[in-house]
């Protein structure tokens, strides 16, 4: 008898307990619920993937002008469209389809085929001020759309809130400075007087850092008023950069 319960009392540790197999089976379900999970999101990407790769790629790979080209620029922002009408906001996604329609207007001519441009620089616009919603913290999307609404009618409360959005997202990158001054070099005098403050940091940081050859290239052929803010940020430079600037003769004159 003594030895039964020997026996007994050494098997009874290896038999399972309820507890550990209900915590088995949890374990187990919610490893499965996490892989389906990731397996759906993964899904879920590449069929975004593959419902905009034609338009990424069209963003990326054509350049030029003709009439086939414009041809497949102008069908495809019309796909452009549709990430605004979707609300899709994936970064890549978003890229393709500023990049799309804004190629689209640019190879328009308002003088020759104003309805076209018309409809083309309200389906950027559309788009442009999505992209803007989705990623407020992205400058260019700012810039863009401030060049937008400027070919549409140049308002200056509206360009001087847009570029100083843009240039406080990307104050000191020589790639967001070559983008802004683009558009400062094309604003009137009422556009760049409210924009003010914003465009004195950026000739600041241009008139400041830049090498002298950027300098002349950026602020080629500017207005009377942009020449005039030009002057007034180049009085408050460093005497040597002053004198540096002036022996290159990149500054335009006044």
């Amino acid at each position: 008898m003594a030895r039964r319960r020997i026996i007994c009392r050494d098997i009874r540790p290896t038999i399972p307990r309820r507890a550990d197999v209900r915590v088995k089976l949890l374990s187990g379900a919610l490893v499965l619920i996490a892989a389906t999970l990731v397996f759906a999101v993964a899904a879920n990407e590449l069929a975004r993937t593959l419902r905009y790769v034609d338009l990424v790629y069209v963003n990326e790979k054509f350049e030029g002008r003709g009439e086939r080209a414009n041809s497949i620029i102008h069908e495809y922002a019309s796909v452009a469209e549709k990430v605004s009408m979707r609300g899709e906001c994936r970064s890549d996604i978003l890229d393709a389809a500023v990049g799309v329609v804004l190629a689209d207007l640019d190879r328009l001519n308002p003088d020759t085929d104003y309805e076209r441009w018309v409809e083309s620089a309200a389906r950027a616009q559309n788009v442009v001020e999505h992209a803007v919603r989705c990623a407020p913290f992205v400058s260019d999307y700012s810039l863009r759309l401030a060049m937008i609404k400027r070919a549409a009618g140049e308002e200056a409360s509206q360009q001087a809130t847009l570029m100083s959005r843009a240039a406080q997202l990307d104050p000191a990158s020589m790639r967001g400075l070559r983008s802004r001054f683009a558009q400062w070099r094309k604003l009137d005098a009422a556009s760049l007087k409210a924009a003010e403050p914003a465009l004195t940091r950026d000739l600041t940081t241009l008139l400041g850092y830049a090498s002298p050859a950027t300098v002349r290239e950026l602020l080629k052929q500017p207005s009377p008023t942009l020449s005039s803010y030009i002057f007034s940020v180049t009085m408050h430079l460093p005497e040597e950069r002053r004198q540096r600037l002036e022996r290159w003769k990149v500054l335009p004159k006044t």
